[in-house]
């Protein structure tokens, strides 16, 4: 029998992480080596008992890197934003500043943990590929117009530097363009205060805007596992289970729930004065309603185009299974 191939997951208890370990965990050719700063955690002790091999590791660790990316076949990488600019706003806004240098915060320490992780991969020889988890500079793509949503331009960055500073690994490289969440609040309609039982989807972009939808637990494995082992390095794709116009979003969403939704457009600057939502959501929106959610990416694919179809629920299909009832009352 020959041996397995090792696949390290960077982050494997966060949500994208989460996925790709579990999707390999089942393959028979795959030894799954999970990457988490806290191997004690209930989520890492989840993944041990399934047959992963569970180390610590950190971003900001070089050295740990090169140990947890030693004889790797396939490499995930999906750095983390949020985990740092969320405690970082609260605590100025707290002592009554402006929340805006927590996007320079968190941009500079994603930065560093995908040079860290891209440095790391470049330097092992038995690498197949190296998958990231990815998004569009907004700044490049648009001329300086948006620059505010610093989870898009960290991204971007990282690509940026994969492609220039580690052309070797560039070669190896397919990328993966995650859609919303399925949690993400957008996607939660509003009920309208001005209607009887109407609720209503207030987002910031016009009506025929197309927004990817996936469900990262259930999807992203499954569309990961196609580019490390179907895909030839540099397909750039963008994953989905649904891919919606705003207007079609309220439709849907009224056809799984049975509740009458409308689609209610709002200027971002009125989010942002009236609702309190921050540049940082908000920047990246505009950007999406002026260029599209992969705007200067050239050479997308679609889940469609690749070799082997993956087959993801629908964003529908996802709704009807849920407890209206339940849902409704919360």
């Amino acid at each position: 029998m020959p041996a397995k191939k090792i696949i390290v997951v960077v982050g494997a208890t966060g949500n994208q992480g989460t996925s790709v370990a579990n999707t390999f965990l089942k393959l028979p050719a795959w030894h799954v080596r999970c990457l988490t700063r806290n191997p004690h955690s209930d989520a890492a002790s989840a993944l041990r008992t399934q047959g992963a091999q569970v180390i610590q590791g950190d971003l900001t660790d070089p050295a740990s890197l090169t140990t947890a990316f030693q004889n790797a076949h396939a490499v995930f990488v999906n750095t983390d934003f949020w985990t740092t600019w969320y405690p970082a706003k609260a605590v100025l806004c707290a002592e009554g500043k402006s929340y805006e240098p927590a996007s320079e915060m968190a941009f500079a320490v994603e930065t560093l943990h995908g040079k860290n992780a891209v440095d790391a991969a470049a330097a092992v020889p038995s690498l197949e590929r190296f998958v990231y988890s990815a998004l569009p500079g907004t700044s490049k793509v648009s001329n300086g117009k948006y620059t505010r949503s610093k989870h898009f331009e960290a991204k971007g960055w990282v690509v940026e530097y994969i492609s220039k500073q580690q052309p070797e690994l560039w070669k190896k490289t397919p990328l993966i363009y995650v859609g919303a969440y399925t949690t993400n609040r957008l996607l939660t309609p509003r009920l309208d205060p001005t209607s009887s039982g109407r609720y209503a989807f207030v987002l910031p972009v016009k009506q025929e805007t197309r927004i990817p939808i996936i469900n990262v637990q259930q999807s992203i494995g499954q569309f990961v596992r196609a580019l490390v082992e179907e895909e030839e390095p540099g397909v750039k794709l963008l994953a989905y289970d649904s891919y919606l116009t705003a207007a079609e979003i309220a439709e849907v969403w009224s056809r799984a729930s049975g509740k009458e939704a409308v689609f209610v457009p709002i200027a971002p600057e009125a989010m942002h004065d009236k609702m309190g939502v921050t540049w940082e959501h908000l920047d990246s929106q505009a950007f999406i309603n002026e260029y599209g959610y992969t705007g200067g990416v050239v050479g997308v694919v679609e889940p469609a185009q690749l070799k082997r179809k993956v087959a993801t629920k629908s964003w529908e299909d996802q709704l009807k299974e849920m407890n209206w009832t339940e849902v409704l009352a919360a």
